[in-house]
């Protein structure tokens, strides 16, 4: 079955190192993965296209398959599946070790040939962050070729000295959706609202700027609508990586559920986040039945 939201970005396995110095190597992660699962809730046709590397555990492989996720977006590499190391600090802020060069980066992110051909008559594209050279190609391979929605989550570490790159694309994608740090290196602000509203002048129709527990802020350049949303309480955090793809995810599903409500589709993607942060990488995501989450969602708790 045609999808009608597909998630393009890579898989990874993600060593998380926590400001109090607990460290939980080998999470399974990946941006592509994080919103495909949180997606699913409000969109059950979402798929992804990740390359996959030779050593991605065979665990996770057996977890996609009950997730009811398609192997047909996953085009084997003959790489080693990416490795990070993330650490966080007391401050927020946090620093990402890729153990890969660029070109392994890149050569591990989806190419426009790794899209199955009935899946490019899918509604809607969300292009995570990737390399720059990868989202440019994807982009400029969907616009050519579909009507779809397209929307776009930019990577932190290539935006110094790739501004006006950057730019370019968001002046060709429909739905923007930046986080705060992303927002800083790219327009050197931190208000919020004038960037949102500089970034929608580029070209998109929405741009929301994720603020992690701050929130985020949605601007819909179709009406003005201009609106932050704080983020949903949790229990207990236990790791945020993966907590804005997994926002990205449900966002676009919710979206496409009903186009006329991006606040509705950003309090699924907070709902989806806050999942996503009580545990260690996607596993809270593999634990969590998508109609238990959109129960949860519509009965607005």
């Amino acid at each position: 079955m045609t999808p009608e939201l597909v998630c393009f970005g890579n898989f990874t396995i993600d060593d998380v190192v926590l400001p109090d110095g607990t460290e939980r190597p080998g999470c399974t992660g990946g941006d592509a993965l994080y919103a495909t699962l949180a997606a699913r809730a409000w969109e059950p046709e979402c798929q992804l296209v990740a390359p996959v590397g030779h050593d991605l555990p065979p665990s996770v492989t057996v977890a996609m398959g009950r997730a009811g996720l398609s192997f047909r977006g996953m085009v084997p590499r003959d790489l080693p599946t990416l490795h990070n190391r993330v650490e966080y600090f007391s401050d927020g802020s946090r620093a990402w070790t890729l153990f890969a060069d660029p070109a392994t980066f890149d050569a591990l992110s989806p190419l426009p040939s790794d899209i199955p051909a009935d899946w490019r008559q899918a509604q809607a594209f969300l292009i995570l962050a990737m390399t720059l050279d990868a989202q440019e190609r994807l982009v400029a391979d969907l616009r050519a070729t579909t009507t779809a929605l397209i929307a776009l989550d930019p990577q932190e570490d290539y935006i110094a000295g790739n501004e006006a790159r950057l730019r370019r694309l968001v002046s060709q994608v429909d739905i923007f959706l930046p986080s705060a740090e992303e927002v800083r290196r790219l327009l050197n602000t931190e208000d919020w609202e004038q960037a949102a509203r500089d970034l929608a002048a580029l070209g998109p129709q929405i741009v929301v700027v994720k603020l992690g527990e701050d929130g985020c802020l949605v601007h819909d350049r179709r009406n003005g609508l201009m609106q932050h949303l704080p983020a949903r309480a949790v229990p207990h955090v236990a790791d945020t990586t993966g907590a804005g793809d997994s926002f990205c995810g449900a966002f676009m599903a919710a979206l496409l559920d009903d186009p006329t409500d991006p606040l509705r589709a950003a309090r699924a993607g907070a709902l989806a986040a806050s999942i996503t942060v009580q545990g260690y990488g996607a596993d809270p995501l593999f634990a969590c039945n998508p109609a238990d989450l959109r129960a949860q969602f519509d009965a607005g708790h």
